[in-house]
């Protein structure tokens, strides 16, 4: 299995479909692992999209928005049920955003959401001053990489556009403000130590949420980048539990 290839990709199995998401300036690279093992042993379809942007170069990056990562994983949801008579939409940080948002905008074609390590709009006064400054440097330094395993690197960016960042800001507050109207079976994976996002995110989305069946599933020995850490086994079966799931 080539694990480090930053291509969207497709497994066909059976009719039962996971649509996986990777996060805010990487690649499938990020969830390959986990989406090889999951169809693996459960033998579901998995498919990874490269949402708008991602995988080229930040100043392609930068000419999106939003409403372009949205469109992505929305065209590969519309293709993914297509083939199947089931969805779960999982993904990891703003894939796991992403992942919150299609639930409740497309829930007639999700049947199950999954985050990991999803962003919900908890956000520091230094964030916020680095998303809005007036003054603020076109680009940011990269976020990629939180990993414990010591031999864990994802591709993304080494630069977030400052104009990406907002967007980022205006996807993860709406999506934190429709909660309540998520009703599907979810999935929280949460890792304990995060150096991207609030480890809070997990149980403000917990709390949040109208759905009746919640499985939360702290992660302890991974940082933010979890499907390529300590932990990614560990994501993998509570993913294949999940499915079948009553």
């Amino acid at each position: 299995m080539e694990t480090d290839s930053p291509a969207p990709f497709l497994l066909e199995g059976s009719r039962s479909g996971v649509l996986l998401l990777h996060g805010f300036t990487s690649t499938p690279q990020s969830v390959r692992y986990v989406g090889h093992q999951l169809h693996a042993l459960s033998g579901v379809t998995v498919m990874a999209p490269l949402l708008a942007g991602h995988g080229t170069t930040p100043e392609d990056f930068a000419q999106t928005g939003f409403r372009d990562w949205l469109r992505s994983a929305e065209d590969a949801l519309e293709a993914l049920s297509a083939r199947c008579k089931t969805v779960c939409v999982a993904g990891l940080s703003l894939g796991g955003t992403i992942a919150l948002n299609l639930s409740i905008r497309r829930g007639d074609l999700v049947d199950r959401v999954a985050t990991i390590n999803g962003s919900t709009g908890l956000y520091s006064p230094q964030q916020m001053k680095a998303f809005f400054d007036g003054c603020a440097e076109d680009y940011h330094p990269g976020i990629g990489s939180d990993i414990k395993f010591s031999g864990g690197k994802e591709t993304c960016y080494d630069r977030i556009p400052n104009s990406v960042a907002q967007e980022r800001y205006v996807l993860v507050t709406a999506t934190g403000q429709m909660l309540p109207l998520l009703n599907k079976p979810l999935l929280i994976l949460q890792s304990r130590t995060d150096h991207v996002v609030s480890p809070e995110n997990g149980k403000r989305i917990e709390g949040a949420v109208a759905s009746r069946s919640i499985t939360f599933c702290w992660l302890e020995n991974s940082y933010h980048v979890a499907t390529l850490d300590n932990d990614r086994d560990l994501i993998v079966r509570e993913l294949k539990s999940f499915l079948t799931a009553k």
